[in-house]
């Protein structure tokens, strides 16, 4: 009697445990506060997620959709930038919030 309870207890635990866990968006360490994206060009914005999530990302007046796929890998394409900023990168998913302070379009250079 004592390991049948013993065992829908684990069951109980495992399931709400499961039911309370929550994808997150993950981004490369490359995207942080202070960055600088290249100027006049398309920039690239990628991460993972949950396969099918909506992210939504976000930056001086233009704003992108897309869906994880199957592999949990998204991607969008800001379009061309002028000099300039400071500027608000947001990157929204279901369950997470991403929000760069002092972005700035300009020339990038790696030394």
């Amino acid at each position: 009697m004592n390991s049948v309870r013993s065992l829908l207890f684990l069951s109980l635990i495992t399931l709400a445990s499961a039911a309370f866990s929550r994808a997150e968006v993950t981004l490369p360490s490359i995207f942080g506060d202070h960055m600088v994206l290249q100027r006049n060009q398309t920039n690239p914005v990628w991460g993972w997620a949950e396969a099918g999530e909506e992210i939504e990302v976000s930056i001086h007046g233009q704003s992108h959709s897309t869906k994880a796929d199957r592999n949990g890998y998204w991607k969008v394409n800001l379009r061309p930038m002028k000099a300039g900023g400071p500027h608000k990168l947001e990157i929204e998913g279901e369950n997470t919030e991403f929000y760069f302070e002092d972005v700035m379009v300009g020339e990038v250079w790696i030394c």
